[in-house]
């Protein structure tokens, strides 16, 4: 599994920009699908933040994807620069083998990049059902109270 840190400053939004990194969204994002609202008020509050941070999602996804792309340009260049290197002395097959070698590190940059991002798309879609969910669930508590005398 894979633990999101601010280690990373591609993954980070620049100084400045609405919403903090794209950790704290993430985080931000845990926590609001793991919230269940107590009364009303608290139900308003949710779908409040859910909106917030549903808005800045795509813009953290797009950061993601970006550095998920710079990984895979990066593991491609080593293998290809490897392969070209070991393909003089060695057969096709050997070649590869020791080209794969040299750019596992940045095979597992690759791959936690795609992590990243498929953790976020998640996120994102959970996020969009807990609003959808809470959206319905306040509908029907407006219901009750305008249907049995409550405020109108």
């Amino acid at each position: 599994m894979t633990h999101f840190t601010d280690e990373n400053p591609t993954v980070t939004s620049p100084a400045g920009a609405e919403g903090g990194t794209t950790v704290d969204v993430l985080t931000r994002g845990g926590e609001l699908i793991h919230f269940v609202p107590a009364n009303p008020a608290e139900m308003e509050y949710l779908i409040t933040e859910l909106t917030t941070l549903i808005e800045q999602m795509p813009g953290k996804m797009l950061e993601l994807n970006e550095r998920r792309y710079e990984c895979e340009r990066a593991w491609s260049r080593r293998r290809n620069t490897a392969l070209a290197q070991h393909a003089k002395n060695n057969t096709v097959t050997v070649a590869r083998a020791l080209a794969d070698v040299e750019a596992l590190t940045e095979m597992e940059d690759l791959h936690n990049a795609k992590a990243a991002w498929h953790y976020a798309d998640d996120t994102l879609k959970a996020l969009t059902s807990k609003l959808y969910g809470m959206l319905n669930v306040n509908k029907g508590v407006q219901a009750a109270y305008n249907g049995y005398g409550g405020r109108r």
